[in-house]
């Protein structure tokens, strides 16, 4: 992990980028190191043609841009086991 960069993807966030890539584009945002954060976090906001979702994790923090993609299918990858230890913070709707 490399902060400041674009290509890469801070560790907490790797499993889940991995299923997101196979069925909606994500576009990946800046790592900003020494978020300090308590809790391994996932929220969710609407954007305009698709959904900003920011990982925090225990050291860093990072943005995605979400395309191609329903709350419903989020939501669903989202309740899989392997990130059951992240907070997750969604809206109830599809409408902004």
């Amino acid at each position: 992990m490399r902060a400041g960069t674009h290509s890469t993807v801070i560790e907490a966030a790797e499993p889940l980028i991995r299923q997101l890539d196979r069925v909606a584009r994500v576009s990946r945002g800046i790592i900003k190191a020494n978020a300090r954060s308590r809790a391994r976090t996932i929220k969710v906001l609407r954007l305009k043609g698709g959904w900003r979702l920011t990982l925090v994790a225990k050291n860093a923090k990072q943005e995605f841009h979400l395309f191609d993609i329903s709350l419903a299918q989020l939501r669903a990858i989202l309740s899989e086991r392997e990130f059951a230890s992240f907070e997750k913070i969604l809206p109830e709707t599809e409408e902004e």
